[in-house]
């Protein structure tokens, strides 16, 4: 791989993490038992289904907007008042404090679609949905997905372990789910949406702008997997002790490809599809990070953010 630069139109991770006695995702309880997250996974040649422990989309994309929302703020990149807190709404909360986030020359979704993505960092990564004043929707779709980190069948298991809580009275038996084995993971980053105004087909933010946000974003991704900030962590720590797989990068119009590790030739697949697209495309179209460990993980999103540059266009994409 040359050091030089290249545009970013797309990035996509598919990986198998290993994650020992941890309880991250938790369902709720029914009577003194935790009940985990859990999911059907169905393949071919199965002759039923397995039922599998994982971690939600949902949850892995909290782990990385919370970690985003401290970058952000170390990095000094702008945010609105709801973001600087983490509030949920974001953007949506200085409008209902009616705090200064419109002008009045600022009457169209285009020009209110503007002010949001320059003033607030983590709703144009992590997108928004928000009602104004009229009855207009504001909307964003997220820059990043994730996909429930599912466990590969026969690979994980999960065990309920007794628990006793004293107090000043007698203790309390409880029995906590917790869970150990490989995981299958898969992302998507649209790289090129990064400040993206779809109402007028133009970026809102300078190219400068774009890539503080692409590299922030890059390391909340990593930051994700070094520090899974779920549930029960104060006495069930996860234990990360492996991830491989593969990060993939597309230069042009072109999706990332990505392929769940549930399949065992995954990352064969995925370099045979790079292939594919190169020659449908021209060189490079897609470039492909392989990684074995979690430390070789980081050195690759250290290239990426150190080489990689936000693709753009007048016409990126239509109207949403």
């Amino acid at each position: 791989m040359t050091n030089t630069h290249f545009p970013v139109h797309s990035i996509s991770v598919s990986g198998t993490l290993s994650w020992q006695l941890h309880a991250l995702n938790n369902e709720g309880n029914e009577g003194n038992q935790s009940l985990t997250r859990r999911y059907y996974i169905i393949q071919k040649d199965m002759t039923e289904p397995e039922y599998v422990n994982g971690v939600s989309g949902d949850m892995l994309k909290h782990i990385q907007a919370e970690h985003l929302h401290r970058i952000a703020i170390q990095e000094g990149l702008t945010l609105s008042e709801g973001g600087k807190q983490f509030h949920p709404d974001r953007i949506g909360y200085d409008l209902e404090k009616g705090l200064p986030v419109f002008t009045q020359s600022d009457t169209d979704l285009t020009a209110k679609t503007n002010q949001v993505l320059q003033r607030c960092t983590i709703s144009d990564l992590e997108g928004f949905m928000v009602t104004v004043k009229g009855g207009q929707t504001l909307k964003r779709e997220s820059v990043i997905e994730f996909g429930a980190a599912v466990g590969l069948p026969t690979l994980v298991k999960t065990q309920s372990y007794f628990h006793a809580k004293y107090g000043t009275d007698n203790p309390t038996p409880y029995n906590v789910q917790v869970s150990s084995g490989l995981y299958a993971t898969v992302l998507n980053i649209e790289a090129f949406r990064i400040g993206y105004n779809p109402h007028n087909f133009s970026y809102s933010i300078d190219p400068i702008e774009r890539k503080k946000r692409l590299d922030v974003l890059l390391k909340s991704v990593l930051y994700t997997y070094l520090q899974p900030n779920g549930a029960k962590r104060n006495t069930h720590l996860p234990h990360p002790d492996h991830f491989e797989g593969v990060i993939t990068v597309s230069t042009r119009r072109c999706p990332a490809p990505m392929l769940s590790p549930l399949s065992a030739s995954y990352s064969r697949q995925i370099h045979s599809l790079a292939d594919t697209l190169n020659n449908l495309n021209g060189a490079n179209t897609i470039r492909c990070f392989d990684f074995e460990t979690i430390a070789q993980f980081a050195e690759q999103i250290q290239t990426l953010i150190e080489q990689s540059q936000p693709w753009e266009s007048n016409n990126a994409e239509a109207i949403e």
